[in-house]
C-alpha cells in the first residue's frame, strides 16, 4: 500500500510538472517554462522532506539574487531603463517554494510533538505567543480599515494584493522561530547547520570578490560608460557576475557591489549579519579544520566588507566584530596586548593599504553630507507632516515587492516605516514583539553551561538585541536579516534544551 501511494504521488508530480511547465512555456517563454517546472517537485520535496526543505530554502537564500539575474537573466535593456521578463516574479517567489512546504511540513510531522512541548513550555512561550497574536491582530485590522476601503475606493491600484504582499512582510518569516526549534534536533544538527552557514558565507564572499576583480580588470564595464542616471546609480545595466544592480565607476570614486544579492544595501547587512554568525561559530565549533574554516571566513566577510563600498558594513562590520573580541576574551591579563596589536595593525593598514584609506575617506565624506542623524530625523519630520494615524496608512505601502500593485512610498528607516504602514498601533505590537523576543533569548543565553554554545549564544544573541532596535534602513522588512533574525532567534530558544545533553560534541565525534 505504502508504495502503490508513492506510485500515485510520483504521476502526479510527474503530471503536473508537465502541465506547468507547458503552460509556462506557452505565457511565459522557456525560462518561465523549466522555472516553474522545477518548483513543482521542489514544492512535494519540501513539504514530504521539510528539513531538507528548510534547508534547501537557507541555500537559496543568499544566492537567489545570483539565480535571478545572473543564470537566468530575467530583464533586458531597454532605453535607458530595462524590462523585465515574464518570469521575474516566479524568480523572486522561488524561495517560498522552499519555504512555505517546509513550514506546512514540520507544522504536520511535528504536530504532536509540538502540542506537548507547548503545553510543557507554556509559561516560557506564552509571552511570546501572545505578543505575537497582538502584532498580527493589529495588522489584519490594517489590512481590513485601511486597505479594503482603499481598495474599493481607488480602481487603478491592487490595494487588497498590496495589503497581503506587506502582511507576507511582517508576519511571513515569524514562523522559522518555531521552524529553527523544532529543526535543531541535538548538538550534532546545530555544528552540521553551523558549518552550512560559514560555507554559504565564505562562498557568497569569494564570489563577491570575483565579481570586484572583474570589475577592476575591465573584464566588466561597470556603470562609466552608462548614460544619466545610471552611471552615477547602482543599475542592472551594469550587472557583472553575480548578483544584481550594480555600481562601479572609478572615474567618479564610486563603487556600490551587490556581491551575490539583488541590490547592494541587502549585501551590505548580509555582511552585518555574517560578522554575528561567522564569529559564533569561530567560538562553538570544536574541530581544528572548522575553526580555522570560521576564521578564513571571518577574513574574507573583512575583505568583501572593504571592497563592496557599503558604508554601512564598513562602518559596523569591524566594530561587531571588535566587540565581539573584547566581550568574548577570558584572559584579561593578555586583552590589553591583543588590543595594541590590533590598534597598531589598524594604523599600518589604513596609512599604507590605498584602498583602505580611499574607503574611510569616502565614508568620512559621505558621512560629512549626509549625517545619518539628520536623516532620521528629517524622515521623522516627514512621517508628522503627513499625520500619524492609530492603524497606519495601508499594508505594503512601503515594500518594494508591491510597487508593481500600485504606488507606493519610498520610506528609508525602519521606524518610520512601521508607523506609516501599520500605525501607532501596529509600531507598538512590533516593539512587544521584538522587546519579548530580546527578553526570552537572553534568558535562554544566560542560562547555558556549555562554554562553546554559552559563546555562540551571545553573538547571536547580540544580533538580535542589534537589529530588534535598529533605527537605521529597513533589515527587517526584507531579504536576508528578515530571515536571519527569526531563524537565529529559534536557534537561540533551542540552545537550553541542546546544553543538557549528557555527552557535548567534542573534536573526536565531530
Amino acid at each position: 500500500m505504502k508504495h502503490e501511494k508513492q506510485i500515485i504521488l510520483f504521476i502526479i508530480v510527474l503530471f503536473t510538472t508537465v502541465f506547468i511547465g507547458s503552460l509556462g512555456l506557452l505565457m511565459g517563454g522557456l525560462e518561465t517554462a523549466i522555472m516553474g517546472a522545477l518548483l513543482v517537485p521542489c514544492t512535494v520535496l519540501s513539504f514530504c522532506f521539510p528539513r531538507w526543505g528548510l534547508l534547501a530554502f537557507l541555500i537559496y537564500l543568499p544566492l537567489g539574487g545570483t539565480i535571478t539575474y545572473a543564470v537566468a537573466g530575467v530583464f533586458q535593456a531597454f532605453g535607458q531603463g530595462v524590462r523585465y521578463t515574464g518570469s521575474y516574479s516566479l524568480f523572486h517567489l522561488a524561495k517560498d517554494a522552499f519555504y512555505i512546504p517546509a513550514l506546512l511540513g514540520i507544522g504536520m510531522s511535528y504536530r504532536h510533538q509540538i502540542w506537548n512541548k507547548l503545553n510543557t513550555n507554556l509559561l516560557k512561550f506564552k509571552p511570546l505567543l501572545i505578543v505575537i497574536g497582538f502584532f498580527g491582530l493589529t495588522c489584519s485590522l490594517t489590512l481590513f480599515f485601511v486597505n479594503f476601503p482603499q481598495d474599493l475606493t481607488n480602481s487603478q491600484d491592487k490595494i487588497i494584493l498590496m495589503g497581503l504582499v506587506g502582511l507576507k512582510v511582517w508576519l511571513g518569516y515569524i514562523p522559522l522561530i518555531f521552524c529553527a526549534y523544532y529543526y535543531l534536533k541535538n548538538q550534532k544538527s546545530l555544528l552540521w547547520l553551523n558549518r552550512l552557514l560559514i560555507l554559504l558565507i565564505l562562498i557568497a564572499c569569494t564570489l563577491c570578490l570575483i565579481q570586484y576583480l572583474l570589475l577592476v580588470y575591465g573584464i566588466c564595464p561597470g556603470n562609466s560608460q552608462l548614460p544619466v542616471p545610471s552611471n552615477t546609480s547602482a543599475s542592472l545595466r551594469a550587472q557583472c557576475f553575480v548578483g544584481g544592480s550594480l555600481l562601479y565607476n572609478p572615474g567618479k570614486n564610486l563603487i556600490r557591489l551587490p556581491g551575490t544579492f539583488v541590490a547592494p544595501w541587502q549585501w551590505a547587512w548580509f555582511l552585518i549579519a555574517s560578522s554575528f554568525i561567522t564569529y559564533g561559530v569561530s567560538l562553538s565549533d570544536p574541530s581544528r579544520l572548522w575553526k580555522s574554516i570560521s576564521f578564513s571566513s571571518i577574513i574574507t566577510v573583512l575583505i568583501a566588507t572593504l571592497i563592496s563600498g557599503q558604508r554601512a558594513a564598513l562602518l559596523l562590520v569591524p566594530i561587531i566584530y571588535l566587540i565581539l573580541f573584547i566581550s568574548t576574551q577570558k584572559r584579561n591579563k593578555n586583552l590589553l596586548i591583543k588590543l595594541l596589536v590590533i590598534f597598531v595593525l589598524t594604523v599600518i593598514l589604513t596609512t599604507q593599504i590605498g584602498l583602505i584609506d580611499e574607503r574611510i575617506a569616502n565614508f568620512i565624506q559621505r558621512w560629512q553630507y549626509s549625517p545619518p542623524q539628520e536623516f532620521m530625523a528629517k524622515q521623522i519630520q516627514w512621517l508628522t507632516h503627513n499625520r500619524i494615524t492609530l492603524l497606519g496608512r495601508g499594508l505594503g505601502r512601503t515594500a518594494s515587492a508591491a510597487r508593481r500593485l500600485g504606488s507606493i512610498q519610498l520610506v528609508e528607516t525602519f521606524p518610520v516605516q512601521v508607523i506609516y504602514e501599520i500605525g501607532v498601533l501596529g509600531y507598538l505590537a512590533f516593539l512587544s514583539v521584538v522587546t519579548t523576543l530580546t527578553i526570552l533569548t537572553f534568558k535562554a543565553y544566560r542560562s547555558l553551561k556549555n562554554p562553546a554554545l554559552r559563546g555562540l549564544g551571545f553573538c547571536l544573541w547580540l544580533f538580535i538585541l542589534f537589529i530588534s532596535y535598529n533605527p537605521y534602513y529597513y533589515p527587517l522588512a526584507v531579504d536576508p536579516v528578515a530571515v536571519y533574525y527569526w531563524f537565529v532567534a529559534g536557534m537561540l530558544l533551542k540552545l537550553p534544551v541542546l546544553d543538557k545533553e549528557t555527552v557535548s560534541i567534542s573534536p573526536e565525534n565531530s
